[in-house]
């Protein structure tokens, strides 16, 4: 019985996450788009539901790990690389259209830009290390250090920042140097691609710790989403003449490319592709063969489920005041929510054994905290960037 009311306030909490994102949806009429579907106030409340949904993931994640019932969630266990690929996406694109769209966008770039992103990741890195000390887990003087500076990652969930920000700072010494955008691309693709290489080849590090760079499928498996984004930047609009032509021709290759790959590639996760480096009779090139395969079924999966939810936003509307809020925290809350799933999973403090009640609790301190530490890490960003106020008017 208690199995049975944890699957049901489960499905309550997914039906609560989706009736939010829904909420006060436009419907384009028929022959209309909705043109800013790719502005930053869209594209902010969509990923900060997002950010909700990648929460959830880790919460299905965990639970799988505890041997506890997923319910619903099980359905969110394998498409966490999908949301994540939107971040992905809509951070390239941001970037290129700025750049193109924006007055002198290089002056400042470091400042503005990376203030928003590292600001937050060592805001969140203190309280790590902080809550590592006060459950006196051992940690060397070296090895603080390495923890504060953010060059090992005690939140190994905290990888996407360290890849944004190269990928931040290959895209200035690119485009501030090559005038050309095609050639910029190109450079920008081989960078990528040779951190995807590396990233293969260095594969969990010593027994899966993942505590350090490039350590770990996550953070090569939708890295070319960023890519991507720009060269959707860069022919928005041939692209968008053409969506609007053939929509539901693409739509629905999309939409059934996406689940006709989803098939295989949990098939080749479950069976262990990603850690086929701790095969002894495998080669190295065999190694990074089944890596390579493994990655181009499961990154062309989470190709087609962005240009699904791109060619949705097109004729659906969401935008209101919680997801615009979730919008502003959602960094925050993709950085601190490792924290609650560590303490309340993991370690056990409080004794949580009902699974919904762990999602519940766990969500709702993920959300508090993240609108909390929001605060000052906006005011400090800001200081840094030398912007008075935070506005969604410049991507």
């Amino acid at each position: 019985m208690v199995i049975k009311m944890d699957q049901l306030i489960l499905w309550g909490v997914i039906t609560a996450v989706v009736a939010v994102w829904f909420a006060g949806a436009k419907l384009a009429k028929k022959g209309e788009w909705h043109e800013d579907f790719l502005s930053l106030s869209t594209s902010k409340s969509l990923l900060g539901i997002v950010a909700v949904l990648i929460v959830l993931h880790h919460l299905a994640q965990l639970l799988g790990n505890l041997q506890m019932e997923q319910g619903p969630l099980a359905y969110l266990e394998y498409v966490g690389v999908c949301f994540v690929g939107l971040f992905f996406f809509f951070s390239g694109y941001g970037l290129f259209y700025s750049k193109n769209h924006s007055a002198n966008y290089f002056k400042g770039f470091f400042r503005k830009r990376l203030s928003k992103v590292l600001v937050p990741f060592y805001f969140c890195i203190i309280i790590f290390v902080g809550f590592s000390l006060m459950m006196q887990m051992p940690m060397q003087p070296a090895e603080m250090i390495a923890y504060l500076s953010g060059w090992w990652l005690l939140n190994n969930q905290m990888w996407y920042v360290v890849e944004i920000v190269f990928f931040y700072i290959a895209f200035y010494c690119v485009f501030r140097v090559v005038k050309k955008e095609t050639t910029g691309l190109i450079i920008m693709g081989i960078l990528i691609g040779i951190m995807v290489c590396a990233s293969i080849l260095i594969g969990h590090g010593p027994e899966c710790a993942s505590d350090k760079w490039l350590q770990g499928e996550w953070w090569f498996n939708t890295s070319f989403m960023f890519l991507f984004g720009m060269i959707a930047a860069k022919h928005e609009e041939k692209l968008l003449a053409f969506a609007k032509k053939h929509y539901i021709v693409i739509l629905v290759i999309s939409t059934l490319a996406t689940i006709g790959l989803g098939i295989p590639t949990i098939s080749m996760v479950n069976a262990g592709s990603y850690y086929c480096e701790y095969e002894p009779s495998f080669t190295l090139a065999t190694i990074f063969g089944i890596k390579f395969v493994t990655l181009l079924v499961q990154f062309s999966m989470v190709f087609f489920f962005v240009v699904c939810v791109l060619l949705i936003m097109m004729k659906v509307k969401c935008h209101n005041a919680v997801t615009k809020f979730l919008g502003k925290i959602s960094l925050e809350l993709y950085l601190i929510h490792n924290l609650y799933l560590i303490m309340f999973g993991y370690i056990g403090i409080g004794n949580i054994t009902q699974p919904a009640l762990l999602v519940i609790v766990s969500l709702a301190c993920s959300l508090l905290t993240a609108f909390v530490i929001h605060i000052p890490v906006t005011f400090i960003s800001n200081v840094i960037a030398g912007r008075k106020k935070q506005t969604y008017s410049v991507r």
